[in-house]
C-alpha cells in the first residue's frame, strides 16, 4: 500500500470503543481459523484502526474480531458515498442514446415514465443480456405494485432507490442509521426514519415487500436483522437482499486485496450456504436466487487499485489491467451461481404458519 495513502488512515481505533466476538455472528459456532489481519480502510480511508477477520468453521462466513461497538461504528461512515446526492434515475449513462434506451426499457418493463426515452430501449435489452441484468438489479427485481403495496427500504442510504420504487408506483418507507444520508433521502421527499431498524419495533405486518442492498453485512445481529423483516412482512410478503459473496472468484484472486471486505464497515461476510441458512433460521421460505449480472469488471477494478495503493474513488473504480480476464470471470459466475461476487436472493414470509423464532 502507497505510503501516501497508508499514511491518511489513524492507525488506532478507540480501545473503548470495541467488542470481542467470540462466535460467529451467523451460525453461533465459536471454532474459527484466521483469515486476514492487519486490514485497513483502503476504500474510502475515514475509518481509522487495523483489523482481523476470521472465518467460521461452521458456516465458512467471515467476521471481524474485535469489532466497533454500536456506539463507535459511526466513525466508519465520516466520508461514506451515501451521502452524494446521486443521480435521480440510476447509473449515470456517458452516451446519451444509452440513457434513452435504458430509460425505454424501465418504462416498459417497470412501468417508470422516465424521459427522454425510446421503445427501442425494449429491443436493444434484449441484445444487450447484461446490461438489462445491471437495470433489473438497479431496479431490485422488483413486480409492479398493486393497488396500495407498500415497500421499506432498510438501510436506504441516500433514497436513490426509494425513488425509483416510487417512480413505479410503490409506497415507500426507508429506514437509515446515518444522519447525513438520510438528510439528502428526505431531500428527496421520502419517508425516511433516522436509525436501525429498531425504529420499527413497534410495527407489525405492515409491508408487502422488504429490500436490503449491501445492508446485512454492517449490521452487528444479522439473524436479529432478519427476524425484524420478518415481523414487518405481511404474510406472503417477500425480501429481496443482495451481499458480498466470500466465496467469489473476486475474492479468490485478490485476497485481503478484495474490494467485498471493506473493514471496519462489513462486520460479517457471507457465502450463498450461509445465507440461506440465516434467511431460513429467521423464518423466511421459498428461497430464491436472482439472475446474474456482471460485475467483475468493476469490483476487479477497485480490488487492483487497493492492491497497488490507488484511492478507488466510489463510482468511478478504474477498469481491471485484465479486462478480458474480468470479463471471463463473469461469465463463469453466470453458470456457478456459488461464485458470483454478489449474493442476490429473495424469500418469502409464509401465507400461514408460526412466526419467525
Amino acid at each position: 500500500m502507497a505510503e501516501s495513502l497508508d499514511q491518511m488512515i489513524e492507525t488506532t481505533w478507540p480501545a473503548e470503543g470495541l467488542e470481542r466476538v467470540e462466535a460467529c455472528p451467523v451460525c453461533g459456532s465459536g471454532s474459527r481459523s484466521l483469515l486476514y489481519e492487519g486490514l485497513r480502510d483502503w476504500i474510502f480511508f475515514c475509518a481509522p484502526g487495523e483489523w482481523t477477520l476470521y472465518r467460521c468453521d461452521n458456516c465458512r462466513s467471515g467476521y471481524l474480531d474485535p469489532r466497533p461497538t454500536r456506539q463507535t461504528i459511526h466513525l466508519a461512515y465520516r466520508d461514506y458515498f451515501t451521502h452524494e446526492k446521486g443521480d435521480e434515475i440510476g447509473p449515470s449513462f456517458d452516451r446519451p442514446f444509452a440513457r434513452i434506451f435504458a430509460n425505454g426499457y424501465r418504462n416498459w418493463r417497470y412501468g417508470t415514465e422516465y424521459h427522454p426515452s425510446s421503445w427501442l430501449g425494449v429491443l436493444v435489452k434484449a441484445l444487450q443480456p447484461g446490461r438489462r441484468a445491471q437495470i433489473d438489479a438497479e431496479m431490485r427485481h422488483l413486480p409492479r405494485p398493486w393497488p396500495g403495496a407498500s415497500l421499506l427500504d432498510v438501510g436506504c442510504g441516500n433514497g436513490l432507490f426509494l425513488g425509483r420504487a416510487r417512480d413505479m408506483g410503490w409506497r415507500v418507507v426507508g429506514v437509515e442509521p446515518d444522519p447525513e444520508a438520510a438528510a439528502v433521502a428526505r431531500s428527496r421527499r421520502l419517508d425516511v426514519h433516522l436509525g436501525a431498524i429498531e425504529v420499527l419495533d413497534g410495527v407489525n405486518g405492515e409491508f408487502d415487500w422488504i429490500t436490503m442492498s449491501h445492508v446485512i453485512e454492517h449490521v452487528h445481529d444479522p439473524i436479529g436483522l432478519l427476524r425484524a423483516c420478518h415481523r414487518l412482512l405481511r404474510p406472503g410478503g417477500r425480501i429481496w437482499l443482495e451481499t458480498p459473496n466470500l466465496d467469489s472468484i473476486g475474492h479468490s484472486i485478490y485476497g485481503p486485496s478484495w474490494r467485498g471486505l471493506e473493514p471496519p464497515r462489513h462486520l460479517a461476510l457471507f457465502t450463498y450456504p450461509s445465507l440461506r441458512q440465516a434467511v431460513s433460521e429467521a423464518g423466511f421460505g421459498n428461497v430464491q436466487d436472482e439472475p446474474h449480472r456482471p460485475v467483475c469488471e468493476m469490483i476487479f477494478g477497485a480490488s487492483e487499485a487497493i492492491a497497488a495503493g490507488r484511492h478507488p474513488q466510489a463510482h468511478r473504480f478504474p477498469p481491471p489491467l485484465n479486462g478480458r480476464a474480468a470479463r471471463k470471470a463473469d461469465r463463469f459466475e453466470d453458470r456457478r451461481r456459488c461464485r458470483h461476487e454478489f449474493i442476490t436472493v429473495t424469500a418469502c414470509k409464509s401465507k400461514v404458519g408460526k412466526e419467525a423464532p
